[in-house]
């Protein structure tokens, strides 16, 4: 943890701070959006300096947000603070595969960009503490690295580069088998990148138009998300929505 903490620490200034333009972006969002309960706890796992947990807080949801890297949750305190939302946030400093709450804790769980640093057989086990850590009924929203795409070559040199040993990605049947042996009832897995991790290679991006074409701008999806759903094998990464069911082993909840 000391390693990944220190690596986002020099990150923390020049982190993304909202959503921008970006299709899969919003998306994202959108995903957590509809999930998130009218009133409740929801856990924002790797949070960074908080591009959903703000906005989360702003629908009067408390928000656990946690991250290894203390100046990201500065960031986000201050965040919290310039928007008047002090009540409604609540940083921790943890990192997965195990976190420090009690079992049937949140209403929400959402865990963006970070299992994919978990070594393959860790991010069962990572799903599996996530998928405790909600009550009965309530949702899961997590990103899963593709194991076939081009990418993750290029983000396995990246952080091996940065003394990490690596990104690690899922096949989507793999992915489907975690889910189910979680005890988690699969809503959806929306597949992306296909096209748009084609702008890695060098000089992609200065193509006229390029860039925004393939992403999408806001809620209209872009070349990118069509492509991913013929070829969603290929994906850079899967946004996978699941549900822990409303009862356990016979209980009610």
């Amino acid at each position: 943890m000391t390693r990944l903490a220190a690596h986002f620490d020099r990150e923390a200034a020049d982190y993304p701070t909202d959503l921008g333009e970006d299709f899969v972006q919003n998306r994202k969002w959108a995903l957590v959006e509809s999930a998130a309960p009218a009133r409740g706890v929801a856990a924002d796992i790797g949070s960074a300096s908080g591009r959903h947990a703000v906005k989360l807080a702003n629908r009067d949801v408390d928000v656990v947000a946690i991250d290894p890297s203390r100046e990201m949750l500065t960031q986000l305190r201050q965040r919290g603070e310039d928007a008047d939302l002090t009540t409604h946030i609540l940083p921790c400093a943890a990192a997965l595969p195990t976190l420090p709450f009690a079992p049937k804790s949140f209403d929400l769980v959402y865990c963006f960009s970070t299992l994919l640093l978990l070594p393959a057989e860790e991010q069962e086990r990572a799903l599996q503490d996530m998928r405790d850590l909600l009550k009965p009924g309530a949702s899961l929203i997590v990103d899963i690295a593709g194991a076939r795409s081009i990418a993750i070559r290029y983000w396995r040199r990246y952080y091996r580069k940065r003394g990490f040993a690596g990104v690690f990605g899922q096949t989507a049947k793999n992915v489907r088998a975690m889910i189910a042996r979680c005890d988690l009832e699969l809503v959806a897995m929306e597949p992306y990148g296909v096209l748009s991790q084609f702008l890695l290679f060098p000089g992609a991006t200065r193509l006229p138009g390029a860039v925004r074409r393939i992403h999408g701008r806001n809620t209209e999806p872009g070349w990118d998300a069509c492509l991913s759903r013929g070829l969603s094998g290929l994906a850079e990464r899967w946004y996978v929505v699941a549900r822990r069911p409303d009862q356990d082993n016979g209980e009610p909840r």
